[in-house]
């Protein structure tokens, strides 16, 4: 193939709707690859955190039940 028949394909290729298709796979593939280790780490934060307020919550209302309410 020659530089000039190389070039009217690229032309023919690069037309917007295949750009705009293209740019949005990347971007998609680029958000979840991105995104995968963030979510992981988001979830454990979570969980150790539910587990922390839950049992301080729990251990407060009691003692608030007990000594307070005295119920």
């Amino acid at each position: 193939m020659t530089l000039k028949e190389i070039k009217q394909r690229w032309k023919k290729a690069c037309t917007t709707d295949n750009v705009i298709d293209f740019s949005v796979d990347v971007g998609l593939i680029a958000f979840d690859v991105l995104a995968s280790p963030i979510l992981i780490v988001v979830r454990i934060l979570r969980f150790y955190f539910k587990k922390f307020v839950n049992k301080h919550l729990k251990r407060f209302l009691k003692w608030f039940a007990h000594r307070v309410l005295k119920i």
